[in-house]
């Protein structure tokens, strides 16, 4: 999901691929699994999600701004890009009987708004596309309250995709599209939390499908490899959540 800009080049991508982008990346079979297998982990990290306060960082089309409403949140949901947030508005104008989510222009490098009052702060498949990624951390983590859960995902350099991860680095862009992206060790980004204030609750490792339409071919791998992986060696998976507060806990589940 896009957030903050870090050139000129990314944002007019995300502004003109916003109608598509939902077929392309979590369209079919593997695509759709990428996205549950998050959802899973993310609604699994809460609990109960009734009445929690959350404000979501890089919405994009609002595929993740969907379920917490459903789960009964109340949603400020908020991105860099307008095309995306119509997308999400559009989405979310179906889901009747809920609390509509509050849609608002807002980069993680400029936040407006106070974050004092939130339960929860979270930012999925945001990390990896931001120009300064422990710039963004801080902006957050210098914003939220003692009692706040900062819940956001990064792609893992240390998983088994390794040679993609280096690959990746290198260009400095994605394989697949001409967009920034940067993949993280899992101890860069317990620096990163650390300097900020921060402290690692737990890690939850996810295989999401980079290129469902590319990759549909090797699903039941990410599959088995979700399944050994995913909760017991977070480090060795190419997406992992990685779950914060301010204090009071040590680094859990980091095998």
């Amino acid at each position: 999901m896009p957030n903050a800009v870090s050139n000129k080049a990314d944002y007019l991508l995300y502004e003109k691929s916003a109608q598509e982008y939902d077929r392309v990346r979590f369209g079919g079979v593997a695509g759709n699994w990428g996205h549950q297998r998050q959802i899973d982990i993310l609604r699994g990290l809460v609990g109960d999600w009734q009445g929690k306060k959350v404000l979501e960082i890089g919405c994009g089309t609002g595929r993740i701004t969907e379920m917490l409403v459903r789960w009964g949140a109340t949603v400020t949901a908020t991105d860099i890009s307008k095309e995306m947030l119509e997308v999400a508005r559009a989405r979310l104008d179906g889901v009747r009987g809920m609390a509509s989510p509050e849609f608002r222009v807002m980069s993680v490098f400029d936040i407006d708004i106070d974050l004092r009052s939130y339960d929860l702060v979270i930012m999925i498949n945001v990390l990896g596309r931001l120009s300064n990624a422990h710039q963004a951390i801080h902006e957050i983590a210098l914003r939220i309250s003692a009692d706040a859960r900062f819940i956001f995902t990064f792609p893992c350099l240390t998983s088994i995709l390794l040679p993609i991860a280096l690959m990746i680095n290198r260009r400095g862009k994605s394989l697949s599209r001409d967009v920034t992206s940067q993949w993280y060790s899992p101890k860069a980004v317990e620096r990163f939390c650390r300097s900020a204030g921060l402290e690692i609750i737990r890690f939850r490792g996810n295989h999401y499908v980079p290129v469902p339409r590319l990759l549909f071919p090797t699903l039941p791998l990410f599959w088995a490899c979700d399944k050994v992986l995913g909760r017991f060696s977070p480090r060795r998976c190419p997406s992992v959540f990685a779950e914060c507060r301010t204090s009071g806990a040590a680094i859990q589940d980091g095998t």
